[in-house]
């Protein structure tokens, strides 16, 4: 089959298509030159994400006229999934473990050991934890839970 009989056999719903539709030059521009395809390699990921990170920086530095912002974040929800599908295939996350979650929670908040001891029974008892030498106990997750303001499960892995 060629080019031209496959365009004639779309044309009919080219218009049932863009009727829907009103684009500024941008969204054009945006279709033709950087075309949404899937990721296969690290580099088009990384131009993909730059991309992304640009389009955002101009939506919301409030100089684009409504159409135009409509038009990158309708670019934008096109090529979100492509990016999202590549890094759930190349970058997979794991489960973080309950006391890696806990050294989290202490990085984000500023805390050391001793400013949980009194949760958790004690400078050594965190100590043990943290360093995997000891189990969070049912208690010590309630605890930590009302603490930080987040769910039990938290400490839970998926």
């Amino acid at each position: 089959m060629t080019l031209q009989t496959i365009t004639r056999q779309l044309k009919p719903y080219e218009l049932q298509i863009k009727s829907g539709t009103h684009h500024t030059g941008l969204y054009s521009w945006l279709i033709k030159n950087l075309p949404i395809e899937p990721i296969r390699n690290a580099r088009v990921h990384g131009a993909y994400s730059k991309v992304i990170e640009l389009l955002m920086g101009l939506i919301g530095s409030k100089r684009l006229s409504e159409v135009e912002v409509r038009d990158l974040r309708q670019y934008i929800s096109m090529l979100a999934p492509a990016i999202e599908h590549f890094e759930r295939k190349n970058y997979p996350i794991r489960s973080a473990t309950a006391e890696q979650v806990l050294k989290f929670l202490m990085e984000q908040h500023g805390l050391n050991q001793d400013d949980l001891s009194e949760d958790l029974g004690g400078q050594p008892v965190v100590s043990d934890i943290i360093h995997g030498k000891r189990k969070l106990t049912r208690e010590h997750i309630e605890r930590l839970s009302k603490r930080f303001h987040i769910s039990p499960a938290t400490f839970f892995p998926d």
